[in-house]
């Protein structure tokens, strides 16, 4: 149960008070075509506002363009919706209940004598900790997740369950990593014989992720052949994401399900990628680049700005592209027809 005191209390830049009684309570936050007497409801649309009006949502958070009635709700306004979700939604989040246990440390985990956990780490049934591991303060681990020797995570990070944190590798504080995701397996590094078969080549490098990186579920980040895979500081990654062996990837950088990049290629600051995207071995991007969905990634990116498409192009050119590919077929007749009426043979 969350009143608007509450709300108020968060001091978001994003949210301000506008009317009704700061005692009001919500239970829940649906919504607005399910929404009820005892429902939080974010509307950005008129026909929203007019739902949630009729559901009698005791809190509604409305865009500040529509116009707001006098009605029993108590009103807050928001210049993004988005925003004023982020600040809000962690009041009703119940996420943490599910790894909560009468004891910290569950029976079952196996913790080297070597590791060291600092206050008030969670360790849930089956989890395995190798020797010299460290973990940071009010970190949780999830059950059957293991962290192998000399790896390092960071304050208040949670890892849920059957995550993998390879050797000596390390992860900053305030971390999410969802369910089956590995962290520092071997990169793909093979030399060919002269008989035909492959010889690996030992991947001794590690993994390196910074601060506030959340990172979906089924994902796998290569540890480096010989120095460091980085993921930098706030960056967030969709689920069945691949990085592969020495890449580096910048701040604030969002990727979408399915995006892959391979060897030794950099990524700058602020990239922003659509699902099902692919960047080719030693590639460089620059900062503050979006790249569309479903697009090849075969070349440096030298400028910022907006791109798309295979070979890749400016986003603008390469919407034109796929609009024109539509019509080739139309196309190849209609000059079929032209080389039939001027006697010409195709090539």
């Amino acid at each position: 149960m969350i009143n608007a005191e509450v709300i108020l209390d968060l001091n978001s830049p994003d949210l301000q008070f506008v009317s009704g009684n700061k005692q009001a309570v919500a239970a829940k936050v649906l919504p607005p075509d399910q929404a009820d007497k005892e429902t939080l409801v974010f509307v950005s649309k008129p026909d929203q506002l007019e739902a949630a009006l009729k559901a009698q949502s005791p809190i509604i958070v409305a865009h500040k363009s529509l116009k707001l009635p006098e009605s029993g709700a108590t009103f807050f306004t928001t210049g993004s919706v988005q925003l004023s979700m982020a600040a809000i939604l962690p009041l009703f989040d119940g996420k943490m209940n599910r790894f909560n246990q009468e004891t910290k440390i569950h029976p079952t985990a196996v913790v080297h004598a070597t590791a060291h956990l600092g206050h008030n780490v969670c360790l849930g049934p089956y989890v395995v900790i190798g020797e010299h591991v460290r973990v940071g303060e009010g970190s949780t681990i999830a059950a059957h997740t293991v962290v192998e020797s000399y790896a390092v995570i960071g304050d208040h990070t949670l890892l849920h369950s059957h995550v993998f944190i390879g050797g000596h590798c390390e992860v900053g504080s305030r971390c999410e990593i969802h369910p089956h995701t590995t962290i520092g397996a071997d990169g793909f590094a093979f030399a060919p014989t002269r008989e035909g078969t492959h010889k690996k080549i030992p991947q001794i490098g590690r993994v390196v992720i910074g601060n506030d990186v959340e990172i979906g579920a089924n994902c796998a980040i290569d540890r480096a052949a010989l120095t460091e895979t980085r993921i930098g500081d706030g960056t967030k990654m969709d689920n069945l994401c691949h990085v592969a062996h020495n890449v580096v990837i910048g701040k604030n950088c969002v990727m979408a399900a399915g995006f892959k990049v391979a060897g030794s290629s950099t990524i700058g600051n602020n990239f922003m990628v659509g699902g099902d995207t692919a960047v080719t071995d030693h590639v460089h991007i620059c900062d503050n680049v979006i790249v569309a969905g479903k697009s090849g990634v075969t070349k440096d990116i030298t400028e910022s700005g907006q791109y798309g498409g295979y070979p890749l192009e400016p986003l603008r050119d390469a919407m034109k592209t796929i609009a024109n590919i539509a019509q080739l077929t139309r196309i190849r007749k209609d000059v079929a027809k032209i080389l039939k009426h001027l006697n010409l043979k195709e090539d």
